[in-house]
């Protein structure tokens, strides 16, 4: 295997890029340090302005901050731009005229990442999960910009019967019940089909708390059924679905308390989920002795059967199922992977490259 340069854009205006993303292989999108969005093409060099976040309302959190970490987010051609652990992001659909200023409430926004999500329905339309407010996500119809989960209530399902379990005695069973769902999401994933979506989330503790929701229920119901992976030290570790039914979870099992790790030296694991009919076990575990992916990016690309793991402590690492390293460059840092188009992209201030993985 080795990496392959594919593209290459070197800035001749005025501006700087903030942060970029891949939209296919002959574009990508940009935010510019003037506050425009660009989607810039990489065969002729033209540049078509799409947005900017700069707005003429005064916020009393400053609005959009141009500075702060933020992710692009695209399906064909609709873009999403947020700050990754502000309140503010816009969403731009050329079909649709005039942007959609997302605005999720203050608390807590700086624990977990910007939940956000793009997916088709069966109906072939682009739709958008996106945070409301800690404990609160939506789901719009972007051809209609209608909230197709407007009357979702914030109360899980069998709330009531785990009052009476639970909360029978002491101070608690004084409190209004049911009790609204208590947790924060997190950054969002769908799984390959889009039938259901990976929640990175957070819960007091403080601990990840990973939670899966299928979509159809989501829409359907009007309370709230997820289905716990699991919960370990908070760190917004890594995960990735590894098919429709799979999930795959960093762990560190020396933070996580294992004594058997220290003895042997064993840096890290990754869990393997299945998912079947609302329930979720753990099925297998990858013990891994020289790598910690906790804190690094990890996808899964189908279509070569392997991880991609990407962090500036590691640089770039393709890893089999069975923890065989197929390629390893620790000096190759990228700031995103795209596993449906394996390419990889690199920006700076005034040039964006595009790297491929190829196998000999």
């Amino acid at each position: 295997m080795k990496i392959k340069k594919v593209q290459e854009f070197i800035v001749d205006f005025e501006e700087t890029i903030i942060t970029a993303s891949l939209c296919s292989k002959n574009e990508f999108i940009a935010l510019l340090s003037s506050g425009d969005v660009v989607r810039i093409n990489f065969e002729d060099d033209s540049v078509k302005s799409l947005f900017t976040v700069k707005s003429a309302f005064i916020y009393t959190d400053g609005g959009f901050d141009i500075n702060a970490p933020s992710t692009f987010y695209t399906l064909d051609s609709v873009v999403v731009l947020v700050n990754d652990y502000k309140r503010h992001g816009f969403v731009h659909y050329p079909d649709n005229t005039n942007e959609i200023h997302l605005w999720r409430g203050e608390y807590n926004v700086d624990v977990t990442k910007y939940p956000i999500a793009l997916f088709r329905n069966e109906d072939n339309a682009p739709c958008l999960i996106y945070g409301n407010d800690w404990n609160h996500v939506n789901i719009m119809n972007l051809d209609t910009r209608q909230i197709l989960t407007a009357d979702k209530s914030l109360i899980e399902e069998s709330a009531e019967e785990d009052h009476f379990k639970y909360n029978t005695k002491g101070e608690i069973s004084k409190h209004p019940w049911p009790s609204p769902y208590d947790y924060f999401y997190g950054e969002l994933k769908m799984s390959p089909d889009n039938s259901m979506f990976l929640s990175a989330g957070w819960a007091w503790g403080s601990y990840d708390a990973y939670n899966v929701y299928e979509v159809d229920h989501f829409l359907s119901s009007n309370r709230i059924a997820d289905i716990s992976v699991g919960g370990w030290e908070h760190c917004e570790r890594a995960a990735c679905w590894i098919d429709n039914s799979s999930i795959a979870v960093a762990i560190n099992p020396l933070e996580e308390g294992d004594k058997n790790a220290k003895e042997n030296n064993h840096k890290g694991e990754i869990h393997f989920y299945k998912i079947d009919d609302q329930n979720c076990e753990l099925d297998a575990v990858l013990k891994i002795a020289d790598y910690n992916f906790v804190n690094a990016n990890m996808c899964f690309n189908q279509s070569i059967n392997a991880f991609i793991i990407h962090s500036e402590d590691l640089g770039l690492l393709a890893m089999s199922l069975e923890g065989q390293v197929l390629f390893e460059d620790k000096n190759f840092k990228i700031n995103e992977y795209f596993p449906k188009l394996n390419l990889y992209l690199k920006y700076e201030a005034k040039a964006v490259s595009v790297y491929e993985l190829i196998f000999d």
